[in-house]
């Protein structure tokens, strides 16, 4: 085993330590490191669904405007690296070996958690770098989640819905207020549409309400054309950002052009800081010819099979929701893993009553749910499925029933879609 592969089994070692919120240990360690956190600007991203593909459509829209762009999400789909990036490079991996090598006696000694070290790694390297801003997305929460020791130019907050109930609460308005804990000074603060009691969680913690940009109220937006290949939309701000606009993109989904539109208005008035104009023709440049991988991602188009890494009530809802109004009419075959640590119960429900030919299996991780536990569920609902603990054979019996004019959507968690990448060399 070479020094990297290694290294980062020590790293994953470190989730024994488990999910520990807090804020005391990610700042004792980046005081360690100098605070590289306050070496450039930062945007903050808290939510529910849609965190990632909106931190990578504000990076990749300020990138195409000339900066120098680090971006931090979790997790990563096939690669430790992924999670750490500078204008689309994955951070090098002797930077991680020199990093570990450096700390990795005060982190066993402090017992950090495998984010708190990935965090203090990331900011790390974005100062190395002489980031010109770095784009953060939150892990678990807000208010106690380890990237919350920066001090924000920019807070955004993607749609908030029920996930990790037993660290943030069982209502929504106890979810949103912990999310809300990114919220801090006059930071302006950028807002996807949100279910009522959300918003105004969201609206009474921000300080200053003309710094409070709530999307439905800026943007105009139309679906001009929907498809699992490609997606067309029409969108103007009110805000003066640019007049009507028509773009396109290769990420499909309804919900991703809400996502992008978040992105450029976020990525717009940031540039407007900087003292620059937003360019249009780059945006739709990079809504062209970039996509965020793993959400409703076909791999195969004839008969389609669609990866998708939604994991809770709400994602897998949309995912499932969209995936039947583009493939109507026609059979779908599903193959469902979980995590653990997810209410599976209401998922299980509302899949039950989707018609679907469903398969289960296990992600390939210790935090798997049996896929027993998840048929017994289904049975509940009197709905028959199979189950395959192995994704890879899983995938393989999924793809080998299929019909030209099927289709099978693979879904339920990125430990499941990062693997199945990986063994299929996607």
């Amino acid at each position: 085993m070479n020094t990297y592969q290694q290294t980062i089994r020590e790293i994953y070692g470190l989730q024994e330590f488990a999910i520990k919120l807090g804020l005391q240990n990610i700042a004792d360690f980046v005081r360690r490191l100098g605070h590289p956190e306050q070496r450039y600007p930062v945007i903050h991203i808290a939510g529910t669904n849609g965190k990632g593909s909106t931190a990578f459509y504000i990076a990749s829209v300020l990138q195409a405007h000339g900066l120098k762009v680090g971006l931090y999400t979790s997790p990563h789909l096939k690669d430790y690296r992924e999670r750490i990036r500078v204008n689309d490079r994955w951070i090098d991996p002797e930077f991680i070996v020199d990093f570990w090598r450096e700390h990795k006696e005060y982190v066993y000694r402090r017992k950090a958690t495998f984010f708190d070290t990935t965090t203090a790694l990331g900011f790390s390297y974005f100062a190395r770098n002489k980031v010109d801003v770095a784009v953060i997305e939150t892990g678990l929460g807000g208010r106690l989640d380890s990237t919350n020791i920066v001090q924000a130019q920019q807070i955004v907050l993607t749609p908030v819905h029920f996930d990790h109930q037993k660290q943030l609460g069982n209502t929504l308005a106890q979810i949103a207020a912990e999310k809300a804990g990114i919220i801090k000074g006059d930071a302006p603060v950028f807002c996807a549409p949100q279910v009522t009691q959300v918003y105004e969680v969201f609206k009474q913690r921000s300080t200053d309400t003309r710094r409070f940009y709530y999307l439905p109220q800026l943007l105009k937006m139309d679906l001009l054309e929907e498809s699992l290949d490609a997606l067309r939309f029409k969108i103007s701000f009110k805000n003066g950002l640019f007049s009507e606009q028509i773009f396109r993109s290769r990420q499909v989904g309804d919900f991703q052009a809400q996502n992008m539109a978040l992105a450029m208005l976020t990525a717009g008035e940031f540039l407007k800081e900087q003292g620059q104009t937003i360019d249009v023709s780059k945006i739709q440049e990079v809504l062209q010819n970039k996509i965020w991988p793993g959400r409703l991602q076909t791999v195969q188009k004839q008969p389609r099979i669609v990866f998708d890494v939604s994991h809770n009530l709400s994602g897998i809802q949309k995912t499932t929701d969209y995936v039947k109004r583009m493939h109507s009419a026609r059979n779908i075959h599903l193959i469902l893993g979980l995590l653990e640590t997810k209410d599976f119960k209401p998922i299980v429900t509302y899949l039950s009553k989707q018609n679907l030919n469903t398969l289960l299996t296990e992600p390939n991780t210790h935090k798997k749910l049996a896929a027993a536990i998840l048929a017994s569920e289904f049975k509940r609902h009197s709905v028959p499925v199979q189950i395959i603990p192995d994704p890879y054979a899983a995938y393989e019996k999924g793809r080998l029933s299929l019909r030209d004019s099927d289709l099978l959507l693979v879904m339920g968690s990125h430990y499941l879609i990062g693997d199945l990448m990986n063994r299929l060399k996607i």
